[in-house]
């Protein structure tokens, strides 16, 4: 896929249909936090391919003008629930829909500056903080370690991200752009929301924190998705190699 394969509006479609279809699958299981992943992906695909940014933009209007069909038809009960405690949340019960998104804030709030040490988290170790070695594992690193360690791996997460975007504009290979692009979106994303999450920016999503957050296929997709962007890095450094040999 380059710019002179996507340069029409229609020679999105297809991708667009093929990013739609295990979105609906997703949801339906229901899972929506995995399935938010996909739309950025695709964006930044589009976009790194040369997709003019009008054709993204008209995309992204007409999904938020169909958010009330979203809302009324696709929605569990449950997550309208934490989209209204998130957006009301003095209506919402603190021993109810609103306990997780209050108990990461208290967490949050109560590591101060250098946090109350490894293993002393009031709200983790006491179990206050629901699924506090998944989802909320960010609560727990800003309540025993602190302001500026949770800073510090953000920026850790930071020079991640701009590692493998030097990746995708490094290699001369058009696909292993594309992968390395769609990738390094998605830790991005992930990132992204399980941290917002956690600091009451955003409803509540089971979203874990890639390479951090406990649980074997979430580990075990982010490294595999390490390793694709690994061989692409490895490959281009390889060509590179045979091009200075032959000249």
């Amino acid at each position: 896929m380059d710019k002179k394969n996507v340069s029409r509006f229609r020679d999105i479609i297809f991708p667009l249909v093929l990013t739609i279809l295990p979105m609906a699958l997703i949801i339906i299981q229901p899972d929506l936090g995995t399935s938010l992943i996909l739309l950025p992906i695709f964006f930044a695909i589009m976009f790194m391919a040369g997709t003019r940014i009008k054709y993204i933009l008209t995309i992204i209007f007409f999904g938020l003008a169909s958010m009330p069909l979203f809302w009324y038809f696709v929605l569990k009960s449950y997550q309208k629930v934490r989209v209204l405690s998130f957006l009301w949340p003095d209506r919402a019960s603190n021993w109810g829909e609103g306990y997780h998104r209050i108990q990461s804030l208290v967490a949050v709030g109560s590591g101060g500056s250098f946090g109350s040490g490894w293993g002393n988290g009031i709200q983790s170790q006491l179990n206050f903080l629901p699924q506090g070695h998944t989802d909320f594992i960010f609560s727990v690193i800003a309540e025993e370690w602190g302001f500026y360690r949770s800073c510090a791996i953000l920026c850790l997460y930071l020079i991640f991200l701009a590692c493998s975007m030097g990746i995708a504009l490094k290699t001369r290979e058009s696909y292993g752009r594309l992968i390395v692009t769609g990738f390094t979106a998605m830790f991005a994303t992930q990132i992204l929301i399980n941290v917002a999450m956690t600091i009451g920016l955003i409803p509540i999503t089971g979203l874990t924190l890639p390479f951090i957050s406990y649980g074997g296929s979430s580990l075990i997709s982010s490294f595999i998705a390490l390793s694709f962007m690994f061989n692409v890095r490895m490959r281009s450094r390889v060509a590179l190699a045979r091009d200075e040999f032959y000249e």
